[in-house]
């Protein structure tokens, strides 16, 4: 596998990143996929004449960002996307008031907007019965169920896989984990009847504009589903758990 690869000149003062970006390079120019085998820590040592500890430092920070699956006793290998790095930061960047709960939910709200429309045009038949399916258990939900907001988030990301663009399961994921128990607290605090009903109309209309195949009323739905009550929701949960932090 490596006999015939070029091998760059590595230099002393950058060991660690020259070895993640042979092994980027790699990756890219032998076109491997998710599931392959990457060279051994040993291999790349001898091939680029670097201590094993500075390829075992490079793999491990590729392992980090998601790039791949390192397993005691197995092969190193190319690691399927997942959500979890990217989860992380947006995490990180809530955590540290860099970015507040409002500006993730906005950036939410542009991708699930598209993300809506994408669905009715892109979606199977399949896809379209999983979320109807995904509705029904929500319509028939009430709010205060504690399993409410696992069947909205299943329905979101039903929504996001008749996308058939992996990217925006991806970012489905990761933005709404720093957001989640904030919302969980808007949930619990301001549950009403007319809060229920409401929440209900949009989702049942953001369903029946999916399965209908039309683009603008699903992206309609999901922007008014954003705008209105989960927005204020989310406001309240933030606000709750800040006083309680206080």
């Amino acid at each position: 596998m490596m006999e015939d690869y070029a091998v760059p000149v590595v230099k002393k003062d950058t060991l660690s990143d020259q070895v993640i970006r042979f092994l980027i390079g790699l990756i890219s120019d032998r076109q491997l996929r998710v599931g392959d085998v990457v060279p051994s820590e040993g291999q790349v040592s001898q091939l680029l004449n670097v201590s094993r500890n500075v390829v075992r430092e490079s793999y491990r920070a590729l392992a980090a960002i998601g790039v791949l699956s390192i397993q005691s006793g197995k092969k190193p290998r190319i690691k399927e996307l997942d959500s979890a790095v990217l989860a992380m930061f947006f995490s990180y960047a809530a955590a540290t008031s860099q970015v507040t709960a409002q500006q993730i939910l906005e950036l939410r709200r542009a991708i699930e907007t598209q993300m809506a429309a994408l669905a009715a045009l892109n979606g199977t038949d399949d896809d379209l019965a999983r979320i109807r399916d995904a509705g029904k258990r929500l319509h028939d939900l009430p709010l205060t169920d504690p399993e409410w907001i696992k069947c909205d988030f299943a329905l979101h990301v039903a929504i996001a896989e008749a996308v058939h663009n992996p990217l925006f399961k991806i970012q489905l994921l990761a933005l709404r984990a720093p957001l989640e128990e904030s919302m969980r607290i808007g949930m619990r605090s301001m549950i009403n009847s007319h809060t229920d009903s409401s929440i209900v109309l949009l989702h049942d209309r953001l369903v029946q504009a999916i399965c209908a195949r039309d683009a603008a009323a699903a992206s309609d739905a999901m922007e008014q589903h954003f705008l209105a009550p989960v927005s204020a929701m989310l406001n309240h949960g933030v606000a709750q758990r800040d006083a309680v932090q206080m």
